[in-house]
């Protein structure tokens, strides 16, 4: 708590940068497949925003150790597949069901026993499948937009080697000011509004939890937690 170098800072600011340029494009895809409104979506990215920051802020003081919530990518990318076979009122009880197996697979102590028994093959596997659209999306852009991509290639190659700690926002922002030059950004378009939460009661389905919630759970305890543990060590 009494660490307020820029460091800090830069880390804390990149925690958030990197959980908003990669998974919140793929929750916008996701609720382009299952058909969302607007409301809906903004609603959506509303619960995870609110929930990650105050659930950080509330375990980082009580823990006294850096604690930051977010959600899953692999897990949200799963949804593209799945639908608009399932509604929104289904994934909200399959993340339910599977936040309440998290937690009591924390509490138990049996993180890593669990981990161990899953075979890394099959983990790499269902990430691999899961995110490999998404890879090969990143050579459709380098076709459409190859200023833009290889002056990030550029940057990253460069700050990677002089300034490791910047790398991200350095890159982020070539990004956005080689899309802003070339007029890509539409940034006339924008308009800011407050964000209004939208209830949607939970509905619990046999199918959706072995299609949905026990994937959703492996992949976040070796996707996610695993290479967390791994650094924290």
């Amino acid at each position: 708590m009494k660490n307020w170098s820029l460091s800090a800072w830069v880390a804390g600011f990149l925690a958030v940068l990197i959980s908003y340029c990669g998974p919140l494009v793929i929750f916008i895809q996701a609720a382009k497949v299952g058909g969302f409104s607007q409301e809906m979506l903004s609603s959506w990215i509303w619960a995870i925003s609110i929930g990650a920051g105050v659930s950080g802020l509330a375990l980082s003081l009580w823990l006294r150790m850096p604690v930051i919530t977010a959600w899953t990518a692999p897990g949200t990318a799963l949804l593209i597949n799945l639908f608009p076979e399932i509604s929104m009122a289904e994934v909200v009880g399959a993340y339910f069901s599977a936040a309440l197996i998290t937690a009591v697979i924390g509490v138990s102590g049996y993180f890593e026993r669990i981990v161990h028994y899953i075979p890394k093959g099959i983990a790499a596997a269902m990430m691999a499948g899961i995110l490999f659209q998404f890879g090969v999306q990143a050579f459709q852009a380098s076709m459409e937009l190859p200023s833009v991509v290889f002056a990030m290639l550029g940057v990253y190659l460069v700050s990677k080697r002089l300034w490791p700690s910047y790398t991200v926002i350095l890159v982020a922002i070539t990004g956005f000011a080689m899309a802003y030059l070339q007029g890509h950004t539409q940034l006339d378009t924008l308009s800011l509004q407050w964000g209004t939460p939208i209830f949607t009661m939970p509905e619990f389905s046999l199918k959706v939890f072995f299609s949905f919630t026990i994937p959703l759970v492996v992949v976040s305890l070796t996707g996610q937690f695993l290479p967390g543990m791994v650094v924290m060590r």
